[in-house]
């Protein structure tokens, strides 16, 4: 499939440890800087959407096109797609606007995130 990076077990723990790195990181900040937090939460759905993909797809999105990213995760893992669309529609409000996220937003995002991590570790501990 074009847009789609190989990835062996290097690659795949690179991206789970990114994917906990920046979920943590944004636990961490939180309502303190809500904005950078928000930031933080779609690089880890990113990044545990990339781990998702590459147990059971063996590979992810290497585009930058969003929508191909959602795509490859519904054939990965049916539902969690959802949570990715949550992060990537409230992306540009938390990086690119002069608008705050509201707290209800930020805990959707966390809420989203959180889903994906969890779905990212149990596919790397189940190899599938």
């Amino acid at each position: 499939m074009a847009g789609l990076r190989d990835c062996d077990a290097v690659v795949t723990g690179g991206r789970m440890s990114k994917a906990n790195e920046f979920f943590a990181a944004a636990d961490h900040l939180g309502v303190e800087m809500p904005n950078a937090a928000g930031d933080l939460y779609v690089a880890a759905g990113i990044a545990a959407s990339d781990v998702i993909c590459c147990v059971r797809l063996g590979g992810h999105s290497n585009t930058g096109n969003h929508n191909e990213a959602v795509a490859l995760l519904k054939r990965a893992d049916s539902g969690s797609e959802r949570h990715l669309n949550t992060l990537l529609n409230l992306k540009n409000k938390a990086a690119y606007t002069h608008q705050d996220l509201t707290s209800a937003e930020l805990k959707k995002m966390n809420r989203a995130a959180e889903h994906l991590v969890e779905s990212a570790r149990r596919a790397v501990a189940s190899g599938r």
